[in-house]
């Protein structure tokens, strides 16, 4: 269980991170990653302040999962939730591939993290010893 809360520990920073470069940059943030931001939408308040609100929101995560690590037993369901809601939000790039094309590498590098980590992390909570039977 210690190796799972460290875990988390370590990567909760990242999405601080991620979050603050969204709000530093907004939409520049997203031409980060490759995407062909439009010159128009860089400059469109509406589209800013959109992704400003969603990349402090994505922070979020880093803050739950940082709260899950200090006491696991007790904020499992929580975790469960967190895991599950960035798995959900990982599908919603599958359906935007469906409708759109195939988005840049790094955008699919993004998937693999949202889609892979929640049901490994979610396993390790399980042999952790973590189980809904104990929350």
């Amino acid at each position: 269980m210690k190796n799972l809360a460290l875990f988390l520990k370590l990567v909760a920073p990242v999405f601080l991170v991620i979050g603050a470069l969204h709000l530093a940059l907004g939409l520049g943030a997203d031409a980060l990653l490759g995407i062909a931001v439009p010159p128009d939408a860089l400059s469109n308040a509406g589209l800013d302040s959109q992704n400003r609100f969603f990349g402090v929101s994505f922070a979020l995560y880093g803050v739950l999962l940082h709260l899950s690590a200090t006491d696991l037993p007790r904020y499992a369901p929580v975790l469960r939730c967190v895991l599950w809601v960035f798995f959900a939000a990982g599908l919603a790039r599958v359906v935007s591939i469906a409708v759109h094309g195939s988005p840049p590498p790094l955008v699919w590098l993004l998937l693999a993290s949202e889609l892979l980590p929640p049901p490994l992390l979610t396993w390790w909570l399980a042999r952790a010893g973590v189980g809904r039977a104990a929350d």
